[in-house]
């Protein structure tokens, strides 16, 4: 009886673990896909440096795992959806620090906000993601 019980908890730890192994190697890819390379700064593209790319995916990944239940492997309730308004807002603040004021406003647009925000708001930060949370949801 013992010996049956260990082996189905081990099951279910073995699987979380191959799930989550997975969904990291997925958060990786699409963090790789996502992560800006390039930024603008006085009309002209610039690469982004290597170790501030490899920190930004470095977050973006963090900020999906932090989204995610036991082992990574299952998203927590509207875990996904913030994960996504987490990249969205991490774009939104890349640009407002490059000139491209249009491209800044082009994220925020979709979720109805006008006005520009401070990208070291966290009261911005908190309208931004609460308004792309409701956006989401609704779809």
């Amino acid at each position: 009886m013992l010996a049956a019980v260990a082996l189905a908890v081990g099951a279910v730890l073995a699987t979380g673990l191959v799930v989550g192994h997975v969904r990291q190697s997925a958060d990786s890819a699409f963090c790789r896909k996502v992560t800006p390379t390039t930024m603008v700064i006085k009309g002209e593209t610039v690469p982004i440096p290597p170790d501030q790319l490899a920190q930004n995916r470095a977050g973006c990944v963090a900020e999906r795992r932090s989204q995610r239940g036991w082992f990574g492997a299952v998203w927590k309730t509207g875990g996904q959806q913030m994960a996504a308004c987490g990249v969205d807002w991490g774009r939104y603040q890349e640009l407002t620090d490059s000139e491209t004021k249009a491209a800044a406003a082009a994220i925020t647009a979709p979720y109805g906000i006008t006005d520009p925000l401070d990208a070291g708001s966290r009261t911005d930060q908190q309208r931004f993601i609460s308004a792309c949370l409701a956006k989401k949801r609704t779809h």
